[in-house]
């Protein structure tokens, strides 16, 4: 069994939009150098990604950059899927 560590100050608990208790843990661990993602059930921890902070700026700037187009994310029309096979 992994080290219990006290919850840090820093981080924020995201919900699932599932919903079903499930929540997502961001933490920041400065003394061991490392945000903690961990995927939690009820009061249950299944899985935990310790990300190493020199991966941060690239974290935040792959989060930064994405975008919800409705409009690209559409499936092509029935007839368009013809013109392409």
């Amino acid at each position: 069994m992994g080290e219990l560590v006290v919850l840090p100050k820093s981080g924020d608990i995201f919900d699932d939009r599932r919903g079903g208790d499930r929540t997502m843990r961001v933490t920041c661990h400065p003394q061991q150098g490392t945000v903690v993602v961990s995927l939690w059930v009820d009061r249950i921890c299944r899985a935990s990604f310790q990300l190493a902070d020199t991966d941060l700026p690239r974290l935040q700037e792959a989060l930064a950059g994405m975008q919800f187009d409705a409009a690209s994310d559409a499936a092509p029309p029935a007839d368009k899927l013809s013109d392409t096979a």
